[in-house]
């Protein structure tokens, strides 16, 4: 598969400032063919936007992708997502603003873009997900009145989130004397990275998944493990991958380039052994 990667050639596509008059991506003749949505600014006070870094790495790798940005093109909706196997939506740095905020929530992912996630996900088969950013799920899920987690049937089932309740007390600041470790089942990150942060906003998500079988721990200077960094699933016929530590704020191009050439290639090749009645159970949550 790795064959596949080597011979894509980039394509960004032009949009224009309103979203009704965007032109529409044509359906690709190759695979993988990815999406890269630019959804920085939204609500964030000072914006720092990352995905030019997302680019570079797309390139290195010779994934063809298009471009959209979220703040001329408004919200993607399904037909916009529809030719593209891969997703990645490098979003969040949303000032820590919660889900339950009347004006703020939401702003990192709104619900409407939440349920295009999900028809886009089961949709079609082999369809992979990747969400990069801080604040992602504190700005959607977590409800800072009651420190509980919202109800969300899209990180609940395809994310496999937990907001841990500690979350809303005990806030950690990451620097760059971090690093992101592997559990046991880790396949997406096998090796340490460290940190090297370059947002302004380094109070990253404090996550844990529901019945996740890939994560990857935040570890402090001490070894101490804080919560998960990376959370990955996969359903009968999709996967989606949750980096709440931003893929930006890996130490190393390198090191940046290798961890997203692995998810592109589980993207493409998964798991032989998923199996059809695994759709949603790995997922769910109680309430």
């Amino acid at each position: 598969m790795r064959s596949v990667l080597s011979v894509l050639l980039l394509s960004v596509v032009t949009v224009s400032a309103h979203p009704l008059t965007v032109q529409r991506p044509q359906t690709p003749d190759s695979s993988p063919y990815v999406l890269l949505v630019a959804d920085e600014e939204d609500g964030v006070d000072f914006p720092q936007h990352f995905y030019s870094g997302y680019e570079t790495l797309l390139l290195a790798l010779g994934i063809e992708y298009n471009l959209w940005d979220h703040g001329e093109s408004g919200e993607p909706d399904l037909e916009d997502l529809a030719p593209y196997e891969v997703v990645i939506w490098v979003t969040g740095n949303s000032c820590g603003r919660p889900a339950s905020d009347p004006v703020y929530g939401h702003m990192a992912l709104s619900l409407s873009e939440e349920q295009t996630l999900r028809q886009w996900l089961i949709t079609d088969g082999g369809r992979g997900l990747m969400l990069s950013g801080m604040w992602i799920g504190w700005n959607c899920v977590a409800d800072a009145d009651s420190e509980e987690q919202l109800p969300s049937s899209f990180f609940d089932w395809y994310v496999g989130l937990d907001y841990p309740s500690d979350n809303f007390t005990d806030w950690i600041e990451v620097d760059d004397d971090w690093s992101i470790e592997p559990t046991d089942s880790a396949r997406l990150i096998t090796q340490d990275y460290d940190i090297g942060w370059v947002s302004v906003e380094n109070f990253p998500d404090q996550l844990e998944s529901a019945v996740g079988w890939t994560e990857a721990h935040w570890t402090d200077p001490d070894g101490e493990h804080h919560h998960k960094a990376v959370i990955a699933n996969e359903g009968f016929n999709w996967r989606t991958v949750f980096f709440a530590c931003p893929l930006e704020a890996i130490s190393g191009e390198t090191n940046r380039r290798d961890i997203l050439d692995r998810v592109l290639v589980w993207f493409m090749e998964g798991e032989a052994n998923v199996v059809e009645t695994s759709w949603g159970e790995i997922k769910a949550r109680e309430w």
